[in-house]
């Protein structure tokens, strides 16, 4: 377990040499960035001459492209490309790019061009039909929609709301008027006309058609419906024509992805490095770059920047510094570097706790799954994800191999208590050949002696509260704070132990627990414990409010600290979740197997039985493998760390290299 030690790094170079030292610092990825020094009048930010905003457009601008491209022709992607992880180039790759930049623009734009005018042409399609329909009810007519008269009448071509006859359109006139109606269609909506009247009565007749309700048609164009229908349908023939080349050259871009990939994640390093470069102190000719580096990054830092004018400073952090935290781990203990971060990364002064959860953690694990061949498939399949995925992102590995590793355990659990998809073997032998095969646990069945099982779950749960009470007294005298190691620690140790020796002198406490067995310490050891336990109460009781010099106040702290005894028997008593779900992984396979021989011996039932045991356990595995890391989880987070851990740590952000599509091979 390692907190990497950190130091503050002050690195003084030549203005002329920024540009590759900041690349250089980027791809090491080891220093955090921190704005220490102060500008001075020799000492300024300098506004860097393009800005991040182009860069972010870029990014934009390729991010739609891709996406536009999607949505012709979507990127192939596997149930498990999640696992994939990021595509590896070489730094020389990188260094190259930027003679491929302009191309690349060059198919994003046109990209965002021909999706714009594709757009723009549906929306004329769109339009198109809309004229369309509103052309459906004049389709009978054969003059131009805009026709309103001849030298000597006028023509009022429109609707009237509702459905409309010939006698209640001319009672709407005056009756000394002359007008000719002709519907030319109705509905129970509007009824379309054409009236022709003198042109001296032009107003008389608009007066009495507005009177009606009369409107205009929405289209007023200088050719007949048919003319028009025919010029739209043309136009919407040639729109689709155009945009089913635009999206042919759309998708010949298909094969430019990795460039426009490229473009984008090259312009998010540009960004960065640019930011960067515009807040760091400059004069005429230098530059300082100040920030946190892990003391064991420093020698490499010096190796990467030799070829540069550089000068490079470290100095101790303060012990009241906001410094960040990184945990560096083995093998084993990384895969459970996840979980300690989920949950808060060490403050100043605490410990790493990765390796002591890592003790535990798949003791738990796989005792809560507690099925061999379930565990031989969890094993399995992570160690098939981590083997085809080479690249796969570091903290999703290390969640892999976790479940990795908590297969291997639940294997290591399932042999010991017997159980292989429950009692598979037993019932497909004993039932479908008439043989009954019965594999026989290594140590006992779980099911029929839940009691010992339930026993061995508490006395692990006993010694993982005592390791995390032994951490507190490790990270206590790491302080110096004797006192506090004695009376929050020993003392504790004391009245704990002390009862669980009269416990385990007791009879009854052995029949309930061990079916009976006889008791490992006799009544007089089991007395011992009783009074060690009563003198570790009496000194917490006066040692337990030792902050305060009223003995008043000092005895009640106590006695709420005495009380805390309580909380020690509930977290023990919480560490029977591992029977519950233990016995729950093989129960439930069981069950399925049942079932399955319900259906008979035949064809059919055979049949029955195998997707009866396949969904059945399907649903076994997943639910009860999110139940163990869910509540392995839990006890590391409330009973484990609840005894020494506090959390609070700031994690440690170096400026690297941030990536979407790519990322370097690693050296």
């Amino acid at each position: 377990m390692a907190i990497l030690a950190m130091k503050r790094v002050s690195i003084y170079g030549l203005k002329a040499d920024s540009k590759p030292i900041l690349e250089k610092i980027q791809r090491a990825g080891v220093v955090e960035i921190q704005d220490f020094v102060e500008e001075d009048e020799v000492f300024k930010k300098v506004k860097m001459p393009i800005s991040a905003s182009e860069f972010e457009r870029n990014i934009r601008d390729a991010e739609a492209a891709l996406e536009i491209l999607n949505t012709y022709k979507e990127e192939k992607s596997g149930l498990l490309s999640s696992f994939k992880g990021r595509d590896v180039i070489e730094e020389e790759d990188y260094d190259t790019f930027y003679k491929k930049l302009a191309e690349a623009k060059k198919f994003v734009n046109r990209i965002l061009e021909l999706s714009r005018d594709i757009n723009e042409k549906n929306g004329e399609i769109l339009r198109a039909s809309q004229q369309l329909d509103m052309l459906v009810p004049w389709e009978s007519f054969d003059m131009a929609l805009n026709s309103t008269g001849t030298e000597k009448t006028a023509i009022f071509i429109g609707a009237l709301p509702g459905e409309q006859t010939l006698e209640t359109i001319a009672a709407g006139f005056p009756e000394d008027l002359l007008v000719d109606v002709e519907i030319i269609s109705k509905d129970k909506n509007q009824t379309c006309i054409m009236a022709v009247a003198l042109k001296e009565d032009k107003e008389q007749v608009s007066s009495a058609l507005r009177a009606m309700g009369f409107a205009y048609p929405a289209l007023v164009v200088p050719y007949t419906p048919i003319e028009y229908k025919e010029r739209l349908l043309a136009e919407i023939e040639r729109y689709k024509e155009e945009i089913a080349k635009e999206e042919e050259e759309i998708i010949s871009y298909n094969d430019k992805r990795p460039e426009i990939k490229f473009m984008a994640d090259y312009q998010s390093i540009r960004a960065e490095k640019y930011e960067v470069a515009s807040s760091l102190p400059q004069s005429d000719h230098t530059f300082i770059l100040s920030g946190y580096i892990p003391e064991i990054n420093v020698k490499d830092l010096e190796q990467t920047l030799e070829p540069y004018s550089v000068i490079i400073e470290t100095e101790d952090v303060g012990p009241k510094e906001d410094s960040p935290v990184a945990l560096k781990n083995n093998a084993f203990s990384s895969s459970v570097q996840g979980v300690v971060e989920s949950y808060a990364l060490p403050a100043k002064g605490e410990i790493d706790p990765s390796f002591l959860i890592s003790l535990f953690y798949f003791v738990f694990f796989g005792f809560m799954l507690s099925d061999a061949a379930i565990g031989i498939l969890i094993f399995v399949g992570a160690g098939v994800l981590l083997l085809k995925n080479k690249n796969m992102e570091h903290g999703l590995r290390n969640n892999v191999k976790l479940f990795m590793c908590g297969g291997l355990s639940a294997i290591f659990f399932g042999v010991l208590f017997g159980s292989y998809f429950g009692d598979f073997f037993q019932t497909v032998s004993s039932f479908f050949f008439g043989k009954p095969l019965v594999v026989k646990p290594l140590w006992l069945d779980m099911a029929a002696n839940p009691m010992t099982a339930l026993t061995l779950a508490l006395i692990m749960g006993i010694i993982h509260i005592f390791t995390g009470l032994g951490a507190n007294g490790y990270q206590l005298l790491k302080r110096k704070k004797v006192a506090d190691f004695i009376f929050d620690v020993v003392v504790w140790y004391v009245v704990i132990g002390g009862l669980l020796v009269k416990c385990l002198s007791m009879q009854m406490i052995m029949d309930i627990l061990a079916g009976g067995a006889t008791p490992p310490f006799s009544a007089e050891i089991g007395n011992i414990g009783l009074y060690a336990t009563a003198a570790g109460a009496v000194v917490i009781l006066f040692m337990g409010g030792r902050s305060s010099k009223n003995w008043g106040k000092r005895l009640l702290k106590g006695a709420y600290a005495l009380y805390g005894i309580t909380g020690y028997l509930s977290d023990v008593l919480s560490y029977s979740r591992l029977l519950a779900l233990g016995l729950a992984t093989g129960v439930i396979s069981s069950v399925a197997n049942m079932i399955g021989t319900m259906f008979g011996k035949g064809f059919v039932g055979v049949v029955i039985f195998t997707l009866v045991f396949l969904i059945i356990n399907a649903v076994n595995i997943g639910i009860n493998t999110l139940g163990a890391y869910v509540h392995t989880n839990r006890l590391q987070y409330v009973e484990f760390f609840g005894r020494f851990y506090e959390g609070g740590g700031r994690p440690f952000e170096p400026y690297s290299i941030k990536t979407k599509y790519y990322k370097f091979k690693e050296k």
